[in-house]
């Protein structure tokens, strides 16, 4: 069984994935200039501003006429009326500064919007990463088993290996099958998902082959990204609302206030025009009763809404660092024990010298492969909790 150390270096063979030339980051960008959802919230975003434009304007202007005749002497009368109806000053500086919030507002929830989509299609190159390594994981493997096979099968015609072994390693390599199948399945999965991101199929195919490597990122302490906490959309947002509410709310008592209305009226009668003005004040006894109280109750739930986000916020970048510390220090411990290991060497040698069986071999050397994919999904966990933190991260 000599040909068995050569089986080594088939086992030992690190995880390798082919070269693009193509970063982790460039790529992200090209999902995201390809998403077309992204490009259907923009026209809507856009649209939300447009029609804040007109939110402190004026009434339009009114425009009335009127002609009367008679049968007898007095003769025919025309009226024409140009009116401005407005209210109290000061209810549209409130109302320019809420337009002026809620369109920056808008922007960012847009914001918010290219974030989020951006920390999606990092977990959905993260997720091809880990796989296409899984695949390698597995791929090595099977070759491992298949060399054995073969070796086991000749050996078997000479008798210096029993057919249960044979059969042994025919199971296993059934076993490998089925897990290579499952995760082909699950490549396929992810494929279709980067194909729903980005609307086109064809072009998730060509993304996921050109997939490297994770990007290269380091996790800072907790302090850092707090840092960065109030400056994202979700809570800057909030606070921002929190302040229109407040302007409507100013906006309501002022309409307590009589509104007034001007215009020009022109009349013609036996011949005779006449020319004058109009003025009018409509007192709100009536239509404003309770508004101004709903407003400023509106804004004080607006206000604990905004607290509310700051600390629901703060508490998910607790819980997503602590998610990526922990990731990050069970890596490092599989990759300092599994690196290099000379377990997969040394098994072959004791199969080799016949210091344990082929069912030995097979049950260590699975646990050994168990033990790459374990640390491979920890390394994958620990990009999903990264590309969560993105959003506080320094350098974004």
């Amino acid at each position: 069984m000599k040909s068995i150390r050569t089986i080594a270096l088939i086992v030992a063979s690190t995880v390798v994935l082919h070269a693009s030339g193509e970063s982790f980051d460039s790529l992200v960008d090209r999902m995201i200039a390809l998403n077309p959802g992204l490009r259907s919230e923009a026209y809507a975003y856009a649209a939300q501003r447009e029609s804040l434009r007109s939110a402190a304007m004026l009434p339009d202007p009114e425009i009335e006429g009127g002609y009367m005749w008679s049968s007898g002497e007095p003769g025919n009368k025309t009226d024409i009326t140009v009116s401005q109806s407005m209210e109290w000053p000061g209810v549209y500086s409130a109302m320019r500064r809420e337009a002026r919030l809620q369109s920056k507002a808008t922007n960012l929830s847009e914001q918010a919007t290219i974030i989020s989509a951006r920390e999606n299609a990092r977990i959905l190159l993260a997720e091809g990463v880990y796989l296409n390594k899984c695949r390698q994981v597995m791929v090595n493997r099977m070759e491992c088993i298949d060399s054995l096979l073969d070796i086991a099968t000749k050996g078997a015609l000479r008798n210096e290996i029993t057919l249960l072994d044979v059969e042994k390693l025919k199971l296993e390599r059934l076993e490998v099958l089925a897990r290579q199948t499952e995760i082909n399945t699950q490549a396929t999965q992810c494929i279709s998902a980067i194909g729903a991101f980005i609307g086109s199929i064809e072009n998730a195919k060509d993304i996921y082959n050109a997939i490297e490597d994770y990007p290269a990122e380091m996790l800072h302490p907790l302090a850092i990204y707090s840092d960065k906490l109030d400056e994202t959309p979700e809570v800057e947002q909030s606070r921002i609302l929190a302040e229109a509410s407040r302007a409507r709310s100013e906006a309501e008592r002022r309409r307590s206030l009589p509104s007034l209305t001007a215009g020009y009226h022109f009349a013609r009668e036996e011949g005779t025009p006449f020319h004058g003005f109009v003025a009018g004040l409509s007192i709100p006894v009536f239509s404003t009763r309770g508004k101004s109280e709903a407003a400023r109750l509106e804004s004080m739930a607006a206000e604990a809404r905004a607290e509310q986000q700051a600390i629901e916020q703060r508490l998910l970048l607790e819980s997503i660092h602590a998610s990526a510390m922990q990731f990050k220090t069970q890596y490092e411990s599989y990759h300092k024990v599994l690196t290099d290991s000379p377990t997969p060497r040394l098994l072959l040698r004791a199969l080799e010298g016949g210091q344990i069986s082929m069912m030995v071999y097979l049950i260590e050397s699975a646990s050994h492969t168990d033990a790459i994919l374990r640390m491979l999904e920890i390394q994958y966990r620990y990009q999903q909790a990264m590309a969560q933190l993105a959003r506080y991260n320094p350098g974004n």
